[in-house]
């Protein structure tokens, strides 16, 4: 039996220990501990936890010892290797200053020969510049990619590395290059986009955006496709979107030279896998979108293909030499492209022209129609035979029903290049069979241009008592469109005018206006969208390209929602008096990308304060982008409207960075309680936001929001017994202040489950799993809150907290300086991420550190420490650590002065904490450095029992 072959959960049981067990590994290592004392255990865990499945356990336990062991090893010889070295390996490609190939060689001549071959490629956790790598994509004979985040915009990409040294360096370097040089001129929507180059331990790497989903090859495999079908209708849309990728590339001078399925990503909405559910979706499946990758074979000449009569180097290499070799089939990939799939002329060697990719992509149209390969045969040398002398069977393409796309594909696959017609005709003569609905059809209808101001005009006579109407632009890119998985709210502009990014808004200094309560019940009400992360609101705008680009990046998604609105009174036939106004509401969903309109339309409403009746322009965007809102419980709609617009605004308002902010937001949801008592949002938005506040204020304040919190949260259960707030809010009330972490983690699982766009859900799982040690789930997590709120520096600092609670001291320190820097340039409060660098500083008794970040503190570098937490003594109400309460932050300096005033013994101190019931205090106890000599005395083991398994 394999773990693949186990029900659900007893897999993820066993992975829950592999994890655990990998974690305490690695810590162990990190610690200079070796790894014996946790390998010693291995026979303890499989006793006690392997259940029926003993075997399994034990050989996944051995498994990760040798991984471990081997990337250590890995590790020692990399930083032997290195003491070789005189130069940085890092070049970053920035704009006007391009790497050269000298400048990409520069650090491999350098290096001997005798270490040019044993050179170990980098592990999960090792920086190359700014990239910290987090696992493994793939890897190939001559190259690896992983998944990596780039610490300074805060997202996930992929790199990929070229690992070959020796005598082909040069050769493969230069080839490294051409690619990057490729596709970063390349801008598209299905051409993968390359953030950066480099080298790192004279090895050359690309950056690129991580595409997440399934290569064609997958798709079409035989078993996905009993499962389900691929439609002609689906094949001439992939057909469309490479088709267009491939007029940008011609257009601009580059062939691909590999096109085939496995160089191809399909990122598909999410499915249902029950058949039935399948049969209900009203969408068909040519909402997919593509990405066409790894350009590695590309070659860059003139935009119009004149000049190239001679062969280049790879056309010319011997071709019995390279299928004679041990290792032909990765240099065969790397040097000449793909039997099976490259043109008749790519495969004899000769001078290669756009026509090789149309060639290319007929054979992947044509295997996605017949589900079987055009030219096919068992090795490498059959394959190539049947693309030069034998012809696809016509009779597979006669089984579908699509004569016009099968006319198409056999006119790719002619033997002479000349005979192909070119991407622009294969794009326009696809095209030409789609209507305007996405079915085939014979025509194409023509569209109607009305200029946006006069639309927003004509708006209006669909509209009635508060019913919403939508007058749609002609639809720009659907295939974009559809391809949406992240997407944010910018602030609507009034009149149409657009403000740049340099303002951005501080809710809580001002009472909300139209703009803001409008895209804040926007963004909340698109939280409910199925499969599609949607970031927490906050108030920014764009207006040009270029700025919606850098705010997309900012928060790390595939698009952005921003437009105008106006205010009108309603056309007197209605019947309406003369006060009834409708607001028009001009959506643009722009690309995060390219910068650019993907599609836009204008929704209107009944104007005014009543955000219910204009809730449903959150329906008509969803429908555009084609995901599904999430159905809304008929138990949490209000009995009075003001409640559901005092609830948007406490959301809108609440923000974790200033706890002024979370007061402003308590207010608003105590309003809406007091307009409807029986709002279990409302209820669930007090009992939340009360529970949150507590951590941040002093005792006798806490006490009573914790007495707040319950109460609210008991009503809102009562009223909805899956409000999501309520849930969440009783979680932290199990684990912060009843120290029942089981059913916590009960909760916080369940809520992680559905993939919810609630930031604070994933920031509790996480804190909650670090607690229990559960350290690499605990940075999944955190991570994912930072995703679903970008914009928060609170948030980010605790991600960078969790890291040093991990003993990653240098990763947390690092992003707590980057977090200094970027509140400076934004001009916010960086109390959070001073209070964090202060605390890693004292913990590693670099005092003078810490007080260089504090220019108040009244202590020298020629003092003593004891003077020094004496200084700080005074100064931590205005600076505290962390937003543990200011108990607990003082507790902290008290177990760290050397000389403390008071002669509190620890077990004093503990009893003193534990009896105050502080919300922080768990996660302070089990996880902070400063109190490990608490977490060891009797009554921390018996108040918190989860102490006793870390």
């Amino acid at each position: 039996m394999e773990l693949s072959d186990l029900p659900a959960r007893e897999l993820a049981r066993l992975d829950a220990i592999c994890l655990e067990f990998e974690s305490r590994l690695r810590e162990s290592l990190h610690g200079g501990h070796g790894c014996q004392q946790v390998t010693d255990e291995i026979d303890i865990l499989v006793e006690n936890y392997g259940g029926d499945h003993t075997v399994l356990l034990r050989r996944e336990l051995d498994a990760i010892t040798q991984e471990v062991q081997r990337e250590q090893e890995a590790k020692v010889r990399r930083s032997q290797s290195r003491q070789v070295r005189s130069h940085q390996s890092t070049v970053p490609l920035v704009a006007g200053d391009e790497p050269t190939h000298a400048a990409l060689t520069h650090v491999l001549d350098r290096v001997p020969d005798s270490t040019k071959e044993t050179i170990p490629l980098p592990t999960m956790g090792d920086r190359i510049g700014p990239y910290i790598i987090t696992s493994v994509l793939g890897r190939g004979g001559m190259g690896i990619v992983y998944r990596a985040t780039d610490t300074r915009l805060e997202r996930s990409v992929a790199i990929k590395m070229l690992s070959v040294h020796g005598r082909q360096s040069q050769s493969l370097i230069e080839r490294f290059q051409r690619e990057a040089k490729a596709v970063a001129g390349l801008t598209h929507p299905h051409i993968v986009e390359l953030f950066d180059i480099g080298v790192f331990d004279g090895m050359p790497y690309v950056v690129m955006e991580h595409l997440r989903g399934e290569t064609l090859l997958q798709r079409i495999r035989t078993e996905r496709i009993a499962d389900d079908p691929i439609s002609t209708e689906q094949v001439r849309n992939w057909g469309i979107q490479l088709a267009d990728a491939l007029v940008t590339a011609h257009g601009q001078g580059v062939i691909h030279r590999d096109i085939k399925p496995e160089n191809v990503m399909v990122m598909d909405r999410p499915r249902s896998q029950r058949a039935g559910d399948r049969d209900k979706r009203s969408v068909s499946e040519s909402d997919s979108s593509l990405k066409l990758f790894d350009f590695g074979l590309s070659r860059v000449g003139s935009s119009r293909f004149e000049n190239e009569t001679e062969q280049s180097s790879e056309s010319s290499v011997d071709l019995a030499e390279l299928l004679s070799d041990g290792d032909s089939s990765t240099r065969f990939g790397m040097i000449l492209g793909t039997p099976g799939y490259m043109a008749p002329e790519q495969a004899r060697g000769g001078v290669i022209t756009p026509a090789a990719d149309i060639f290319s992509l007929g054979c992947v149209l044509y295997e996605a129609m017949c589900f079987q390969p055009a030219f096919s045969g068992e090795t490498a040398t059959q394959r190539f035979a049947a693309v030069l002398e034998k012809q696809p069977s016509v009779d597979s393409l006669a089984l579908r029903d699509d004569p016009a796309l099968s006319d198409l594909i056999l006119a790719m696959l002619a033997k002479e290049p000349a005979s192909r017609p070119v991407a622009a005709d294969v794009l326009a003569t696809l095209q030409a069979g789609v209507s305007p609905t996405g079915t085939s059809g014979s025509t194409k209808s023509d569209s109607v241009v009305i200029s946006r101001r006069r639309l927003i005009e004509m708006v209006g006579g669909a509209v009635a008592g508060g019913a919403i109407g939508a007058t749609f632009l002609p639809p720009l890119h659907g295939d974009e469109l559809r391809s949406i998985r992240s997407i944010a709210v910018l602030r609507f502009q009034p009149g149409g005018a657009h403000e740049g990014t340099d303002e951005n808004r501080q809710l809580v200094d001002r009472q909300l206006d139209q703009a803001d309560l409008l895209s804040g019940m926007l963004a909340n009400e698109l939280s409910r969208l199925k499969g599609i992360t949607v970031p927490k609101y906050d108030s920014i705008t764009a207006a040009e390209p270029q700025e919606f680009r850098e705010v997309a990046k900012r928060l790390e998604v595939d698009a952005l929602i921003s437009g105008t609105f106006t205010t009108t009174p309603l056309a007197p036939e209605w019947g309406e008096t003369d006060e009834s106004e409708k607001l028009a509401v001009n959506v643009e969903i722009v690309s995060g990308t390219t910068g650019k309109l993907i599609n836009g339309f204008v929704v209107s409403a009944a104007a005014g304060d009543n955000l219910i009746e204009q809730a449903g322009l959150a329906q008509k965007i969803a429908e555009e982008v084609g995901f599904e809102l999430a159905l809304r419980d008929e138990r949490s709609n209000p009995a009075d409207p003001d409640a559901f617009t005092c609830l948007i605004k406490g959301r809108t308002q609440s923000n974790p960075d200033t706890v002024k902010a979370m007061e402003t937001a308590l207010a608003c949801f105590e309003h809406a309680v007091s307009v409807d008592d029986t709002y279990p949002d409302g209820q669930g938005g007090v009992a939340l936001t009360a529970i949150s506040l507590a951590a941040r204020v002093n005792d006798q304040r806490a006490s009573e929001l914790i007495a707040r919190s319950q109460k609210a949260t008991e009503r809102a259960l009562a009223l909805a017994p899956d409000n999501l707030d309520a849930l969440l809010a009783q979680a932290m009330l199990d684990y912060q202040v009843l120290a029942d972490f089981d059913r916590a983690a009960y909760i916080l699982a369940a809520l992680t489950r559905k993939e919810l766009n609630q930031w604070q859900v994933y920031q509790q799982a996480a804190w909650l799993s670090m607690i229990s040690s559960q350290h690499t789930q605990a940075l999944d997590f955190m991570r994912r809150a930072v995703n679903l709120h970008p914009t928060s520096l609170f948030v980010k600092s605790e991600w960078a907290r969790a890291e040093w609670f991990r003993n990653n001291t240098l990763r947390a320190s690092d992003a707590a300086a980057d977090l200094l820097a970027l509140a400076k340039i934004a001009k916010e409060d960086d109390m959070v991420a001073r209070g964090l660098l202060i605390d890693i500083y004292e913990q590693a008794d670099d005092h003078a550190a810490a007080a260089r970040l504090d220019a108040k503190l009244n202590w020298k570098p020629t003092q003593s420490a004891a003077a020094y937490y004496t200084a700080r003594q005074q100064r931590i109400g205005e600076l505290p650590y962390g937003p543990f309460g200011p108990t607990l932050n003082a507790a902290i300096v008290q177990l760290r002065h050397p000389q403390p005033d008071s002669d509190e013994s620890h077990e004093q101190i503990l009893s003193r904490l534990i009896s105050a019931q502080l919300p922080m205090l768990p996660l302070v106890l089990c996880t902070h450095h400063a109190t490990k000599p608490l977490r060891q005395l009797e009554q921390a083991l018996e108040t918190y029992s989860v102490l006793r398994f870390t």
